[in-house]
């Protein structure tokens, strides 16, 4: 490399690198710190994704009270930048008068064209030998042939089959086409019946069955049969199918069956936030496990805007609750009850107020707890419980003039037919802490005249009957005339109380959809008779129009098109004949399974009535135990009372606590007055008083002085 070049280059090297050090310098000097940055205040709490959070709930003195107004969080603050202007030194150009001038070379002169030289050219001469050829041969090299050779095929005389239809192929694309096309069902379903005797056929035409019998309302055969395919087929594509068809209709399954599918879904990849029921369903089946962290992962992947939200939010708040979170349970049922208020019949509604009730009940909130409890609706399953438990929020508040009430309203007639014990006592307490002794003994006294005889009948029976299958006749019996008073010696109220839990009508429903299919599947064989009747009906009349067409010598196109409904409503007629025998003999299968679910569950729902059976019993008896302590405090406290005005005491009336104006200003209470209005029930308050000395302490300090000075 001549010295020259070396110069160029090391003067173009030395350039960039000032360029490079003049860009780095204005990359580290172009932009300052105008403010420093901010820590955020120490008091924001954050959640684990680091998303700053504001408490909804608020302690203020002993009660927690929801916040109205959120303030602005200090989150901190980020530091400012700003730019400055700068001083850009360009290094001085490099002296180049050194550099010798390239040397270029001359370009050639162009060369003119004669015009006169191209006017015409001579003819050329005949070709001449130069040279003799040799002795040596050149190889011979063929033509190459301008299209390629075409070789053809003679023909066959004989016809070949390229694809051959087994008849059973023809069955299943004529169950398909009865199924998917015409909605035929019955028609379908005794094709596939029939493919199912096929080994190669037998999980093909088992999925397809299946999705027949949903398509009739038989969703235990269904279920049954589809999860058969999902498990034991060997095709990969046939048991995904499978599987999306079980997660898709997962209101048909059982909770125990997601055990037997889960495993399925995960291993064919499918997204289940598609299908928040089978969300919902899975987080119920861990839950019966104890599974709270597959319970927490399945209510994920419900979405706020599945109609199955508002039952996953309540899922959560009682894992919540398992947990001890409260207040977590608590914000995120708060949240969704604006958009599930005014539905009051649901039941989902109901349960999410009663929940709410209890779980400020445990925190102590007494007066948000009795809000909560009025708002589970009085055609509710759970409304007698909410009042029994809104009262014991007015006895442990102080409000014992409303508990009093409100039990009060609960003896009435209006009532009469409900099974509620503890009422008695709630009320029995409530005038025990007004000092209204008298009455407390009458309430006493009534408990004891009306449940005693009852509580006696209940032994009786639980002694006479071991067998939890009694216990299943003994509702069933019941439900056979809901009108009937009593029952066995047992009262209707305590049968319908006892019938009542969803424990067994989760279970008794079951049984009814046991009972519905197989009147379904009777259905369907009398629907085959009588399509039958009326498939040969129209045999008989296809046949009669094509033989007229050929008699009156019609055109061949009638003649073809009437020979072409002749056939199929000949065929129709046939599968109608073959499928009915199919189909009983199927029907004798399912409902051979039927009977044998069906007992399993008589058996799990007697078990669950005798449960709560004992557990009715042991209560009762324990109220009435309960009859003799609260017995003995009223006459104690009432002897405490007389002492204490005999001394000189004086008992004036006084105002207790008003739970229910704590609730809002539009709140009202009704003094009861020997009649119950529906709206009012709740909110009644004892025409009682308060008459116990202002303190327990100073008055038996004051009746034992005055005992002194008397003596």
């Amino acid at each position: 490399m001549s010295n020259n070049k070396k110069n160029i280059l090391i003067g173009a090297a030395s350039m960039a690198l000032a360029l490079t050090t003049s860009s780095s310098a204005f990359a580290n000097s172009a932009l300052i710190e105008k403010s420093p940055p901010r820590k955020p205040a120490s008091d924001v709490i954050y959640r684990q994704a680091g998303v700053p959070v504001y408490p909804l709930v608020k302690k203020q003195g002993k009660q927690n009270v929801r916040v109205k107004d959120i303030p602005a969080l200090d989150i901190g603050k980020e530091k400012e930048i700003a730019a400055q202007d700068l001083n850009i030194k360009i290094p001085p150009a490099r002296d180049l008068s050194r550099l010798k001038p390239f040397s270029g070379a001359k370009s050639p002169d162009f060369i003119k064209i004669n015009p006169e030289l191209t006017r015409y050219f001579k003819a050329a001469e005949k070709a001449k030998t130069l040279t003799t050829p040799t002795t040596a041969q050149l190889p011979e090299v063929p033509l190459m042939q301008p299209f390629p050779v075409y070789s053809p095929v003679e023909p066959v005389d004989s016809v070949q089959n390229l694809v051959e239809i087994k008849p059973d192929e023809y069955k299943m694309i004529q169950a398909l086409i009865f199924h998917d096309y015409h909605k035929k069902y019955t028609l379908a379903m005794a094709l596939f019946v029939e493919l199912m005797n096929n080994p190669q056929y037998k999980l093909q035409a088992t999925y397809h069955y299946a999705a027949t019998a949903l398509s009739l309302r038989l969703y235990s055969e269904f279920r049954h049969k589809m999860i058969e395919v999902a498990t034991t087929s060997k095709e990969e594509v046939l048991r995904k199918l499978a599987v999306e068809s079980l997660v898709k209709n997962i209101q048909h399954l059982e909770i125990s069956d997601i055990g037997k599918i889960d495993a399925l879904v995960e291993l064919h990849n499918i997204n289940v936030s598609e299908y928040p029921a089978y969300s919902l369903k899975k987080a119920k089946f861990e839950m019966d496990r104890g599974n709270l962290g597959g319970v927490e992962s399945s209510l994920s992947n419900i979405l706020m805007t599945a109609p199955e939200y508002k039952e996953a939010v309540l899922l959560k708040a009682i894992f919540n609750y398992r947990q001890g979170e409260l207040d977590a349970g608590i914000q995120e049922l708060e949240a969704v009850w604006p958009t599930i208020e005014k539905n009051k019949k649901d039941s989902v509604r109901n349960l999410i107020a009663l929940t709410l009730g209890r779980l400020y009940f445990q925190k102590g909130n007494y007066a948000q707890a009795y809000k909560n409890y009025l708002l589970v609706d009085k055609s509710s399953g759970q409304w007698l419980q909410s009042m029994v438990e809104q009262a014991w929020t007015q006895v442990l508040s102080g409000d014992n003039v409303g508990a009093a009430g409100n039990m009060f309203a609960l003896h009435t007639n209006y009532f009469q037919k409900a099974y509620a014990p503890d009422t008695y006592i709630v009320r029995t307490v409530g005038y025990l802490n007004l000092c209204q002794y008298g009455d407390g003994v009458g309430v006493l006294a009534d408990l004891k005249k009306k449940y005693n005889s009852i509580y006696n009948n209940i032994k009786s029976f639980q002694t006479r009957n071991t067998d939890s299958i009694k216990y299943y006749d003994l509702v069933k019996t019941w439900m056979k005339n809901t009108n009937a008073q009593e029952v066995d010696g047992l009262p209707r109220s305590f049968v319908v109380e006892l019938a009542r839990h969803p424990n067994y009508m989760a279970v008794q429903k079951q049984i009814n959809n046991y009972e519905d299919e197989n009147s379904r599947f009777n259905k369907i064989t009398v629907d085959l008779i009588r399509d039958e009747r009326l498939a040969r009906l129209n045999m008989l009349k296809a046949k009669n129009a094509l033989t007229a067409a050929k008699r009156k010598k019609a055109s061949a196109e009638d003649v073809v098109a009437a020979e072409k409904l002749y056939l199929a409503v000949g065929a129709e007629h046939v599968i109608y004949a073959k499928g009915r025998e199919s189909i009983r003999k199927m029907r004798e299968a399912a409902v051979a399974r039927l009977v044998n679910e069906k007992r399993e569950l008589v058996t799990k729902a007697a078990g669950n009535l005798k449960s709560r059976y004992e557990l009715f019993a042991s209560t009762l008896e324990h109220l009435i135990d309960q009859n003799e302590v609260l017995s003995y405090e009223i006459y104690s406290g009432a002897g405490e009372h007389i002492r204490y005005q005999m001394a000189g005491g004086k008992a004036e009336d006084k105002e207790t606590r008003r739970l229910a104006e704590e609730k809002g200003k539009a709140s009202y209470q009704w003094k009861f007055k020997e009649e119950v209005w529906e709206d009012e029930i709740g909110h009644f308050r004892s025409s009682l008083k308060n008459v116990c000395p202002k303190d327990d302490s100073e008055s038996v300090q004051t009746a034992e002085a005055a005992e002194l000075e008397s003596n």
